[in-house]
Order: structure tokens, then C-alpha cells, then sequence
């Protein structure tokens, strides 16, 4: 097999297995949730009769380990089993909830990759100066700062003190700017101090020297030369912390009330629509793990001696 495919056939095996431990870990943890589904699905004034009907056609009354098998079956399947709220299969109510996630997850890359990575740049262009300084700050403000905490300051500033921005549900672009300023803000602090450092530490090489002593200009190299060796690490830290703004938009969409799935996943928690639930963390899940399998397959274009990993 050639080194490219054995490297993608290996990439996406593991894809599979942590997949397949996610489903088992999520599975065992809904079922430790502590309550009876069944009698809260029934509602306060159900019978004990009408109760154990619904356990017994829910599958309730089956062994764990019975019923485990029987939700990986159907998820290969493609069944995600039945909303009890919605009395139905979750995947339309999920499906129509992506956009809104998806938009906000976008913008939130795009101002990652719009000022995290410039503001890095010029971090290490001006390193132990005012604007070095100026950054350095920021970054370590904005690292410190929850993202809901921040969008809280956000909602106050710019919605309720100035009305310059809608502050709440998915109207149109301007609706965009407070959410996800409020979710990229630590990934944006975290790519501008990695492309800092890789930046320095990359000015320092010998290419660099023999770049300048041709009479090139520092823009010029830090452009076309630089900047290449500056990417690879940045883009793993912008792959790797998807996840996280996937996780992190849980919080952002409850408190934008962002009509994403995030929002729906907690909805499904407070309902105990444990269905919906777990198709929204798999979801997240699978969609983390391509996301990584992109951001590897980008790591072998850039620089193919990765393969080698």
C-alpha cells in the first residue's frame, strides 16, 4: 500500500474506534443519569400502570447491556431511536438546527483566522516592543475570560446600553457578530500566541539569514517564507480546537438563545429526551473526527514528510 493511503486507512480506523468508545461512554452515562425516564415522560399524573407500559415499550425493563447493543445496532442502522417529546426520529429536528450552528462555528473561525493569526504576526514582527506588549495582554486577558462571562459583557455593552446589535435568535448577519465574537474569543487569543512563538522562533533560523542577506525585506519574508512553517502548527491548534467551539456553542447558543443544536441538546437534557440527546453529542462527536481527519490530511499537503507519524 502507498504511504498516502496507508496513512489515510490508518487515520480513518482510528476515526472508527474513538467513535465506536464515544457511543459506549455516552451510552453508560445517560443511563447513570439519576430519575425515571419513563415517569417523567408519562407526566405528574400518570398512573404506575401507564408508567411501567411506557418502561416496557421504551425498553427500559431490558438488561443495560441489552439495551446497549440494541442502540449501537440501530445506530449503524442509521436509527437514532425515537424522541419522546417530539414522537418521532430526532434527525429531522436535528438537521434543521445545523445551519444556525454551522454559521456561527464559521464566523467564529473566520475571526479566528482574521485576527488571530495577523495579530501573532505582528506580535513577533515588533517581539519586546509596544505593540509585542499590547497583544501579549490581550491574549492573556482573553484567555482568562469565560467565554459566557464575556458574552454576558458583550449582551450589556453592545445590546442593552448601545442597541447596535440584536441581542438574541438568529435574525440575519449583524445577529452573527456578538456570538461569535463570544465563542472565538479564546481560540483567537490561543492561535495569535502560537503563531508568536512559532513566528519568533522562525525569524531566528538560518533560511531566514540567508533570505536576508539577499537584500529581502522582513514583509517579504515573513510572507513567503515564513509564513508557510508558521501554518502547520497554527492550523493544528484551529483543527484541534473546533471541538472546542462546538462544545462551547452549547453555552453561546442557551445564551444568545441561538437556535442551533446546541440549544436543542440542552433543551433534550431538560426534557429528559435522552434520544435527542445522545444524537446531538454523537453528532458533535463524528463531526469533531472528520474535522481532525481534514485538518491531518491538510497537515500531509503542507508538509509531507508527516506522513512518517
Amino acid at each position: 500500500m502507498k504511504p498516502a493511503l496507508r496513512f489515510l486507512a490508518l487515520r480513518i480506523l482510528r476515526a472508527i474506534a474513538i467513535a465506536f468508545a464515544v457511543v459506549t461512554i455516552i451510552f453508560f452515562l445517560f443511563s447513570l443519569v439519576p430519575g425515571d425516564q419513563a415517569a417523567y415522560l408519562a407526566g405528574p399524573g400518570s398512573t404506575q400502570a401507564e408508567i411501567d407500559r411506557l418502561r416496557e415499550s421504551l425498553g427500559l425493563n431490558d438488561p443495560l447491556l441489552v439495551q446497549y447493543f440494541r442502540h449501537v445496532a440501530g445506530l449503524l442502522q442509521g436509527d437514532l431511536g425515537t424522541s419522546e417529546v417530539y414522537k418521532s426520529d430526532p434527525l429531522p429536528f436535528i438537521l434543521e438546527r445545523i445551519p444556525a450552528t454551522l454559521a456561527l462555528t464559521a464566523a467564529a473561525i473566520g475571526l479566528t483566522i482574521i485576527v488571530g493569526i495577523p495579530a501573532g504576526l505582528i506580535s513577533a514582527m515588533f517581539h519586546a516592543r509596544l505593540p509585542d506588549l499590547a497583544i501579549s495582554v490581550s491574549v492573556v486577558a482573553l484567555l482568562a475570560v469565560p467565554n459566557f462571562w464575556l458574552g454576558l459583557l458583550l449582551l450589556s455593552f453592545f445590546s442593552v446600553q448601545l442597541g447596535w446589535l440584536p441581542s438574541f435568535g438568529f435574525s440575519g448577519p449583524a445577529a452573527l457578530i456578538l456570538p461569535s465574537l463570544a465563542l472565538a474569543a479564546r481560540l483567537i487569543a490561543l492561535v495569535a500566541r502560537m503563531t508568536r512563538g512559532v513566528t519568533i522562533d522562525e525569524l531566528g533560523k538560518d533560511y531566514v539569514r540567508t533570505a536576508r542577506s539577499k537584500g529581502l525585506g522582513r514583509t517579504t519574508i515573513l510572507l513567503r517564507h515564513v509564513l508557510r512553517n508558521v501554518m502547520i502548527p497554527t492550523l493544528t491548534v484551529i483543527g484541534l480546537q473546533t471541538g472546542y467551539l462546538l462544545g462551547g456553542s452549547v453555552v453561546i447558543e442557551r445564551l444568545f438563545a441561538w437556535p442551533g443544536i446546541g440549544d436543542l441538546m440542552i433543551n433534550a437534557i431538560g426534557q429528559r429526551d435522552y434520544a435527542v440527546a445522545q444524537a446531538v453529542t454523537i453528532l458533535f462527536v463524528i463531526a469533531f473526527l472528520i474535522i481532525n481527519l481534514i485538518v491531518e490530511l491538510l497537515y500531509v499537503l503542507i508538509n509531507p514528510r508527516m506522513r512518517a507519524a
